[in-house]
């Protein structure tokens, strides 16, 4: 009898130590836990470019993408053997140093990461966006349902704590008192399944090379197929993760000036910063354009913007010039070069290229003429045709100069004629916005000379007086509004000023756009007086 107590008791202690084991690292789960939260633990972590813990129900090595610059060994740690290809996956929350529960759902794909009761897959971090799908029955295909949010990635908020744990996103419109993008992790016994999202469409990047020039922009289309996650870690800028990514986007080289979608590929790189409530993709990398390596940074800055012009008219001067950081709605004009769409009769608005400023006070003015011989003087018209001062060479600024084209400035009038019948009368407020020349193009006249015309995309607000039937208004029927479309300037034969002959294509910032659309009734600005 002694002899079995002596056993007992030894039994006893190895049970409290175990007890003890398994405490401290459910202290430390939590400690780990808390950074992810965006909670004040964060900063008693010491940062650390290793990888974060090995994850079990990951994609077995010979089943996930190969990467340039990512070697089997630098990832060896982040992947398991795989529970791919069985009808079922085992989770356990032990294995997460949680909760010792069991639970079983159906087989999840590379892309996923499964969510079950107190079971949260490491992988899911606040602050990455995430698509939710529920899971379907044991033996279904984990792509069966459609994902939570109308389908929607939304950023990762909140995990919460306790059996019962409430997974919060981002709110639909920002408000934090009505927030409905929730749910708890034990609402399905069957799961969710969490699909990562770092690259979406929409996001715009600039392409650079090998040598770190730039050489275009890139817009994103659409997302060809899942995000893979294939590695994750926690460095000293945050929790950086990497996804490769298929994708189509709109290429436009600044060679070619072109833009064309393009079927890219690449490896997305995203950091969530200690203190930042969201993630933020740092760069594309591993992309390949006409068997070019190029990699994305985000936001596309005019500054990177390159321009090469060449002087190839017979009667011109065969130079050559590279200009960076032209604005795209600005014509060049450098040394003995003169963008050709420059002509005169048409009111431009002058910049010098790398400055924030433009000549002549800002003001638009009409291009009386364009001298000839190596440096072209460029005459604008006048203040005071005694002492006039508004001239220029086009070699007075070695980096060059941008000509924007412009066809509606503020105080002009016009008449808003809707279905043949004029309703009201508009004046331009403000012309802040850029114009751009669309197309320009020789129209052969009656008398068989030639007019030029230019089609120039405006954006104004105008001030416009609407009229009731027999000619009366009030000032109710006074709106103020965006005006966007198409100014037709034309220069007749002969003539040194080219005249506004309507606005087409109308856009309006107001409902009474939905109206007009409605009866399909096409409204037209045409010019009222001088």
């Amino acid at each position: 009898m002694a002899m079995f107590a002596h056993h007992a008791t030894i039994d006893d202690n190895e049970l409290d130590s175990m007890q003890r084991i398994w405490q401290g690292g459910r202290r430390k789960e939590s400690a780990s836990t808390a950074f992810f939260q965006g909670s004040d633990a964060e900063d008693l972590l010491a940062p650390s470019s290793e990888a974060l813990w090995p994850i079990a129900c990951t994609p077995h090595p010979q089943d996930r993408p190969s990467s340039d610059g990512e070697s089997d060994s630098e990832l060896q740690d982040y992947y398991e053997p795989s529970f791919f290809g069985k009808p079922c996956l085992e989770l356990d929350g032990a294995a997460l140093n949680d909760l010792p529960a069991h639970y079983t759902i159906c087989s999840l794909q590379a892309h996923q990461f499964p969510v079950c009761g107190v079971y949260i897959d490491k992988r899911i971090v606040p602050g990455f966006k995430y698509k939710v799908r529920p899971l379907p029955p044991v033996g279904e295909r984990s792509t069966l349902n459609k994902c939570l949010f109308k389908g929607k990635a939304l950023r990762l908020q909140t995990i919460g704590r306790g059996f019962a744990r409430r997974i919060t996103f981002e709110s639909d419109d920002g408000r934090l008192n009505c927030n409905d993008n929730y749910f708890y992790s034990d609402n399905r016994p069957e799961g969710y399944a969490f699909e990562l999202e770092l690259l979406s469409p929409g996001d715009k990047f600039t392409i650079f090379d090998m040598n770190h020039q730039a050489q275009g922009t890139v817009e994103v289309l659409n997302i060809e197929g899942p995000e893979l996650e294939i590695a994750s870690a926690l460095s000293e800028l945050g929790i950086e993760k990497r996804a490769n990514v298929k994708f189509t986007g709109k290429v436009e080289f600044y060679d070619t000036g072109v833009a064309k979608p393009v079927l890219l590929s690449g490896l997305v790189v995203a950091v969530k910063a200690k203190g930042q409530p969201a993630a933020i993709v740092s760069k594309v990398c591993n992309v390949h354009i006409k068997r070019q390596k190029l990699y994305l940074i985000p936001g596309i800055k005019n500054d990177h913007r390159r321009v090469t012009v060449r002087g190839l008219d017979i009667n011109d001067v065969p130079t050559k010039y590279t200009m960076t950081g032209l604005q795209p709605y600005e014509l060049p004009v450098v040394g003995t070069y003169v963008d050709p769409r420059v002509i005169p009769g048409f009111s431009y608005r002058v910049r010098p290229n790398h400055k924030t400023y433009h000549l002549f006070g800002g003001r638009a003015l009409r291009l009386l003429s364009i001298g000839m011989g190596y440096a072209k003087r460029l005459t604008f018209e006048p203040d005071t045709y005694n002492n006039p001062q508004n001239f220029m060479w086009s070699d007075n600024h070695p980096d060059g100069l941008g000509l924007e084209p412009r066809a509606v400035a503020k105080g002009m009038k016009f008449m808003v004629k809707a279905g043949g019948h004029v309703i009201g009368e508009a004046t331009v407020f403000r012309d802040d916005n850029p114009q751009f020349e669309e197309k320009s193009e020789k129209i052969k006249t009656k008398t068989g000379q030639w007019a030029i015309e230019k089609h120039i995309h405006v954006d104004v607000i105008c001030h416009v007086q609407l009229s009731r039937p027999g000619g009366a208004s009030s000032e109710r029927d006074s709106y103020m509004m965006r005006i966007s479309g198409v100014a037709l300037a034309r220069l007749a034969p002969g003539a040194r000023r080219a005249h506004i002959v309507d606005i087409h294509s109308i856009g309006l910032d107001s409902e009474l756009y939905v109206l007009f659309t409605q009866t399909c009734t096409e409204i037209t600005f045409l010019p009222k007086g001088p």
